[in-house]
């Protein structure tokens, strides 16, 4: 038994703000800063472009962009240098991998500068930085005008004309620091952004320190710490970190407590619940629970479409979550991580039938079990949002065909349904001269012949025995068909579809472009290509089964009586408006279509729009029984 009961304060691993004796501090100017060592060195060689890319695409919370460049310094022995560099307006340029000049050139320019040179200010920076940690501090946010301020010659010469004021601040990793991270902005920031700015910017220093340090411990995964770096949420602070279990998988789930600087309140993320479908195949859901949930007894499950993973939706389900208050889960299909495809044996190929069929229903039973008392609202978008139409649409047809007996009956389950920008059929709207002669010749044309075309563009580099295939070659063939049917072209013109079109580009900012390309974007079964294809050029607008025995937009447009909250984008040339008037003959008592002037996948990343959605669903939501 002890002696006296301990204090909280005599626990503490390490005393956080607490001041030495001010007689006994050492001055900054004394302080030695210790090389990189080597093996974090080369690690961070692999890495640090992430950290300038990242500094670029922070955002406000009115969604404006704050830096224009970037740069980041890192300490190389005795010296400080110039090792990355990024521009706000060039993220879409290095997504699509071509070679950026002026970057290339910029790093070339510059030269290294000694740490002991008493102009460094980089160096004196980091020496105060050091203080601060020791005291249990993040580094003070540093705002420099590069303008009336002195800087180091060797700098000064890089600056140009836009280049007047720089926000640094000095990043750390197993307690030691790597260098200084760099914002630059042609005007200052304005005083009442410079909280939220200084929030961001401790929330990207915690990231890169705790990712770093991770992933150097757990196996040196170079590309997993950049893209969690550059995925990271920025306007949230990480509270606590756990790995939690759940009573039907083996796996932990990682369960992490932020605290909003946005919202101003406290969420858990839950990443990943793993769930077994058909064919050794599973679907992975995360969760963002607010703190306070809302009194409609409605959770929110929100599909992503056609070649996107799960982070494309977002900015929908932290707005559904944080100011609205549900739960809300997003869905991973099957085929788009390692963790849902099979661990053994001959690995098949799936088809959109099995997102509807299989994978759909056994979510809607995962989320009753672990939350009986509550039904189910499902957002989708895209192909995201033909998943629940067609599963509660042909319902009965899939029952028989299946001879499951026990799928999860619709009523049921699924209060109501929220479709974005989803087609009842593929109808790209397009220019391009030859697609109704192709299609009159559609009849003609051998299978065969359309399968091989496509499976020519096959790709392995999900490390399986799985035809996939990548967007951007996809998107040169389906939307690029020569007019003679003998040949193809590869090269993409100004009168067609374009991989622009499907992202709606304009209302697309060049770092979500890159978030896009690099993060979002995954590969799809050849077999749902097909599917798509096929409707595409098939003269019966209808979207069919793999097996041709499910006509799925005839049982939508005729036994849909679902709840069903529809959005259209009004320049939307993937689905465009006018394939969508049938929505209004619905047999549905409650539907409402709203409007809005995006494109196709702007219309969930543009940040006034995703707000009036979230704003117009909660209020249906409410309404619903």
């Amino acid at each position: 038994m002890a002696l006296e009961e301990n204090t909280l304060e005599d626990r503490l691993i390490k005393i956080s703000s607490r001041e030495s004796n001010k007689n006994l501090m050492v001055s900054p100017d004394k302080i030695f800063i210790f090389p990189v060592p080597r093996t974090t060195f080369q690690f961070l060689e692999n890495i640090w472009q992430s950290f300038t890319n990242k500094m670029v695409s922070l955002v406000d919370f009115n969604d404006d962009p704050i830096f224009n460049f970037s740069i980041f310094e890192v300490i190389d022995q005795d010296e400080m240098k110039i090792v990355a560099t990024a521009t706000h307006f060039k993220l879409k340029e290095i997504a699509e991998r071509r070679k950026i000049p002026g970057i290339e050139e910029y790093i070339k320019k510059s030269r290294a500068i000694h740490i002991a040179d008493p102009r460094n200010e980089s160096a004196r920076f980091i020496r105060k930085a050091i203080i601060d940690f020791n005291k249990g501090l993040r580094p003070e946010v540093t705002f420099v005008n590069l303008k009336e301020e002195e800087i180091h010659p060797e700098k000064k010469v890089l600056l140009s004309e836009t280049m007047n004021h720089a926000i640094g601040i000095p990043l750390f990793v197993n307690e030691n620091p790597i260098g200084i991270l760099w914002g630059i902005t042609k005007d200052p920031i304005p005083e009442d952004q410079i909280r939220q700015l200084t929030l961001q910017l401790y929330s990207l220093f915690d990231v890169i320190e705790f990712v770093v340090a991770k992933e150097m411990e757990s196996g040196n995964d170079h590309y997993i710490a950049q893209k969690n770096i550059e995925k990271a949420d920025t306007v949230s602070n990480s509270r606590n970190l756990f790995y939690t279990t759940t009573k039907d998988q083996k796996e932990p789930v990682t369960s992490i407590i932020f605290k909003s600087h946005q919202y101003n309140i406290e969420y858990r993320m839950d990443a990943s619940f793993i769930i077994p479908t058909t064919d050794g195949y599973a679907v992975s859901l995360k969760s963002f629970i607010p703190e306070k949930l809302n009194n409609t007894g409605k959770n929110l499950l929100l599909i992503p479409g056609f070649f996107c993973r799960r982070s494309v939706m977002d900015k929908l389900a932290k707005e559904l979550a944080l100011k609205y208050g549900y739960r809300v889960f997003l869905m991973d299909m099957r085929g788009r991580s390692r963790q849902t495809m099979p661990k053994h044996g001959k690995k098949e190929g799936w088809t959109v039938d099995n997102y509807i069929q299989d994978d759909f229903p056994e979510v809607l039973r995962w989320i009753r079990w672990h939350y009986p008392s509550e039904r189910t609202v499902v957002v989708g978008h895209s192909m995201g949002g033909m998943i629940p139409r067609f599963y509660v649409s042909s319902y009965e047809k899939i029952k028989e065909l299946k001879e499951e007996f026990n799928l999860p009956k619709p009523e049921e389950y699924i209060a109501g349904i929220v479709s974005i920008t989803s087609p009842n059929y593929i109808s790209l709207k397009s220019n391009f001269i030859g697609l109704d002669t192709l299609k009159r010749g559609f009849s003609l044309l051998p299978h065969k012949m359309i399968s091989d075309m496509i499976l020519s563009m096959a790709s392995f580099s999900m490390q399986a025995t799985i035809q996939t295939i990548d967007l951007k070659k996809f998107f040169k063939l389906i939307l690029n068909l020569h007019s003679s049917l003998r040949s193809f072209s590869y090269n993409i013109g100004t009168k067609v579809l374009t991989i622009k079109d499907f992202v709606g580009y304009k209302e697309i900012t060049p770092p979500e472009w890159y978030f896009l390309m690099e993060d979002v974007f995954c590969e799809e079964s050849v077999s749902v290509i097909m599917q798509f294809f096929q409707s595409q050029i098939s003269n019966e607008q209808s979207f069919w089964s793999n097996d041709g025995r499910i006509n799925y937009t005839e049982n939508f447009l005729n036994n849909f009586t679902m709840p069903i909250y529809s959005v259209v984008g009004t320049v939307d040339k993937i689905v465009p408006e006018e394939s969508l008037t049938e929505l209004k003959d619905l047999k549905s008592e409650n539907k409402v279509t709203t409007y809005y002037e995006q494109g196709h996948l702007g219309i969930i990343f543009h940040g006034e729009t995703v707000r009036k959605i979230c704003k117009g669903m909660d209020e249906w939501i409410q309404g619903l029984k």
